[in-house]
């Protein structure tokens, strides 16, 4: 909580930066993913409405309030079939309450004794991605019910080009997708490197048969 009107104000004056993203498989637009951070606080808002046959339309809206190692973590996932709510408290880097309702959602890494230390949660990893000053380092990430790991590996350069690849792999807890039980995935990164910024331009996804790309709106 915030007593002081001083730190406050200067929060609220804080400068926004948005981000949003087109979700592609192929050439067909499934939704949309917009990341935005004002002082402290950070959301990640997705809204898939086009997926093959509906199966996959839904909505996930994550706020997190703090910063990379301690923060308070609030996800809501919504579909046609059901919602699921996921509380998390981060505190230098481990994970020190949860809450999930309904209560079948819960999964064995739920209980924060199962956790590995040094973990963040998905809208800060989000934020590491956008914000990255070469690749991205090597996370972590906690969503309250399962642990996965990205793993820096190789990145090029070509003229204003900065290529990264990372892997994607749940390292505890359940696979993503219920009834696919995705557990991993490759990450191909493209950032514009001109000037003295660095500029998230596109993510590709790779898992099996599935290919997605987030191309970033103008």
């Amino acid at each position: 909580m915030k007593h002081f009107v001083i730190p406050f104000a200067m929060i609220l004056a804080a400068p926004a930066t948005a981000e949003t993203f087109d979700v592609l498989l192929g050439n067909k637009s499934l939704g949309q993913l917009n990341y935005e951070k004002k002082g402290s606080t950070a959301t990640l808002r997705t809204a898939l409405n086009n997926t093959p046959m509906g199966v996959f339309n839904g909505t996930f809206t994550g706020t997190s309030t703090g910063n990379s190692k301690s923060a308070n973590f609030i996800g809501d996932s919504r579909s046609s079939r059901k919602r699921r709510v996921v509380r998390v408290e981060i505190a230098k880097g481990r994970a020190s309450s949860t809450d999930i309702k309904p209560a079948s959602e819960i999964t064995d890494l739920s209980d924060v004794a199962r956790v590995p230390a040094g973990v963040t949660d998905p809208v800060r990893v989000i934020a590491a991605l956008i914000s990255a000053d070469g690749c991205p380092d090597s996370m972590k990430m906690y969503d309250g019910r399962r642990v996965v790991t990205f793993a820096q590996k190789a990145g090029k350069v070509e003229d204003d080009t900065l290529t990264c690849n990372m892997t994607y792999r749940v390292t505890a807890g359940p696979g993503h997708l219920s009834a696919l039980g995705i557990k991993s995935a490759e990450f191909e990164l493209t950032y514009v490197t001109g000037g003295s910024d660095q500029s998230l331009r596109q993510i590709k996804v790779s898992s099996g048969i599935f290919r997605l790309t987030l191309d970033r709106k103008e």
